[in-house]
């Protein structure tokens, strides 16, 4: 399941949806890069959330950072913030 994960993230790196594109959220400053969130699909009944912000210096060569936590009690969400 790792390595599923990791392969999706990398491809949503390099093609992230125009669809999952986030422009703006209400009562927040402006995301400083190109930001998207949206679902993966893993299964036929289960998909994983992603959340994914290009590099503010080189997104074309920068590496990609994937980070993850969670469990009960702590979303990914929190440690991403």
């Amino acid at each position: 399941m790792k390595t599923f994960a990791i392969a999706c993230m990398a491809v949503v790196a390099m093609a992230a949806p125009d669809a999952d594109l986030m422009k703006d959220l209400p009562d927040a400053p402006a995301f400083a890069t190109k930001t998207y969130s949206g679902y993966l699909k893993s299964t036929e009944t289960k998909s994983l959330h992603y959340a994914f912000a290009e590099s503010m210096d080189s997104p074309s060569t920068d590496p990609i950072i994937i980070w993850f936590n969670g469990g009960p009690g702590c979303s990914s969400m929190l440690g991403m913030m």
